[in-house]
């Protein structure tokens, strides 16, 4: 059965990727860039509350090894019978770094085509979109399967076309160019 869905998901996912647009630069990990202002009529959203950056603490080694086991999988793919967007680690993650109510709910709520998940450097990314407008609103998980420590890219082409928000597991947030991609 996963089989046949791979074989019928990954032309249709790479077809939707192709019509969602140019794929976005790649920035590193690390950089920042300044915000953008808030579109006419629209009041700026208030700075999230910077707490120091703290080390994550190192998970039980299962923990990580059960993330690391989906990548190639779906996010809707089980693992010992949890989907990626089920699992505790990574519902604490994103809970915890996106601060933002009306992303964490689109992100938390909204189904869509989604990739296959995969190692991005050292963190397990997942990426998913909305259904039907996936160019234009997008997001991606990264978690460190060692600490759990999560960020979390949010992509909305309405609120600003030429930079995604990032929701840092430092409690910082951050735009970067281009979309979650």
């Amino acid at each position: 059965m996963t089989i046949r869905r791979l074989t019928i998901c990954l032309p249709a996912v790479a077809l939707m990727l192709g019509a969602c647009g140019e794929k976005a630069k790649e920035t590193p990990a690390g950089a920042a860039t300044t915000t953008a202002p808030a579109a006419e009529g629209t009041p700026p959203a208030p700075a999230a509350a910077a707490k120091p950056a703290e080390a994550p603490s190192p998970l039980p080694p299962t923990a990580g090894s059960k993330l690391a086991s989906y990548v190639g999988k779906y996010p809707f793919d089980k693992v010992d019978g949890v989907a990626w967007n089920d699992h505790a680690l990574v519902k604490a993650g994103i809970a915890a770094s996106v601060r933002d109510k009306a992303a964490l709910k689109a992100i938390t709520t909204l189904e869509g085509p989604s990739g296959p998940i995969e190692m991005r450097g050292d963190k397990v990314m997942s990426w998913a979109c909305e259904a039907h407008n996936c160019g234009a609103h997008q997001w991606a998980v990264l978690v460190d399967p060692r600490t759990g420590a999560t960020d979390v890219c949010y992509y909305d082409e309405e609120a600003d076309a030429a930079k995604s928000r990032w929701f840092l597991s430092t409690g910082k947030e951050e735009k970067r160019d281009g979309n979650c991609q």
